[in-house]
């Protein structure tokens, strides 16, 4: 246990750490770049030029205003380890696995959009996302209460590598990591970790959270009916009667459980247009699952059936 005393705030240490990042990322980069005169600006290189200046200034952004704000009221001091596998029965290990996944697919499209070919575009958006989700945890290892996990980083890897092999061997996505909530009315027990409003509901209470694999007819080339190729299932992890990080209150007497569920779903990126807005809104909707019946058996051994719960 990390006696809490011995901690003192660093910004200046925080901002080197973070300003010697994002030279990495530049050195980065121009190692993506097939000869030296592809670094220049020209009619060619200035979209990619703008690319890595958004997410220069977004990383940089990211992390300060991470350590000023999401991190604020934990003093800072020496880097440490934690052992938290059990903690949230997994759902915050689920957490790290879907952004890095998602992290991946924006920066692959931006890349992609920005003039890189396609494996250029995914090694490096292999490299941002490990980039970004590895600097929380940096600032992680810091706090009192918090420490650097080597799960975390596991599911972070793992998490890339679902989009990165997809991309690389099977040329795209087949199988699409969902986000679902569905408030569970239990944030009035521990409002300080799990919400004060339904603005951040969503991010923080773990109990109305679900986390999804789904695949589509139109994935496999089963159908060759446009209208049923955006139909498929899906399978989702979720938890809960989560109050605290290991245990819940004695005041609070029902049972923690992780739940799993069997799905439809649809991937509306098998929608066919040739809208470029379209196109990116159901890129953008295909990050989530919405509202469709489902199967849940959890850790109690109940069965139960789902009409509309997400």
């Amino acid at each position: 246990m990390v006696n809490k005393k011995t901690f003192t705030y660093s910004k200046k240490r925080t901002e080197i750490t973070f300003k010697l990042l994002i030279i990495y990322l530049l050195i980065s980069y121009i190692s993506f770049n097939s000869s030296a005169q592809d670094v220049l600006p020209t009619k060619k290189t200035v979209p990619k030029i703008i690319n890595f200046t958004i997410t220069s200034i977004t990383y940089y952004g990211f992390s300060s205003q991470m350590t000023q704000h999401f991190f604020r009221d934990y003093p800072y001091g020496k880097f440490h380890l934690k052992q938290d596998w059990k903690t949230w029965r997994g759902m915050d290990k689920f957490y790290h696995n879907y952004g890095s996944y998602q992290m991946s697919a924006l920066f692959y499209q931006a890349n992609k959009l920005s003039g890189f070919d396609s494996i250029k575009a995914l090694n490096l958006a292999f490299l941002e996302s490990t980039l970004f989700s590895t600097t929380k945890e940096f600032a992680d290892g810091h706090i009192d209460i918090g420490g650097w996990s080597w799960y975390d980083i596991l599911m972070n890897f793992t998490g890339n590598s679902l989009f990165y092999s997809q991309q690389r061997f099977l040329g795209k996505q087949k199988i699409y990591y969902k986000y679902s909530y569905f408030s569970s009315d239990l944030q009035k027990y521990n409002p300080t970790v799990l919400g004060t409003s339904y603005k951040n509901y969503w991010l923080k209470d773990y109990n109305g959270e679900t986390f999804w694999l789904s695949t589509a007819l139109g994935d496999w080339n089963l159908t060759g009916n446009k209208w049923l190729k955006p139909l498929g299932i899906c399978v989702g992890y979720g938890a809960n009667n989560l109050i605290e990080e290991w245990d819940n209150p004695s005041s609070f007497t029902q049972p923690r459980y992780s739940q799993y569920y069997l799905g439809l779903d649809i991937n509306w990126q098998q929608i066919q247009t040739n809208n470029k807005v379209l196109k990116t809104v159901f890129f953008l909707l295909n990050r989530f699952r919405f509202p469709l019946p489902s199967l849940e058996i959890n850790s109690l051994g109940k069965l139960q059936f789902h009409g509309y719960k997400s």
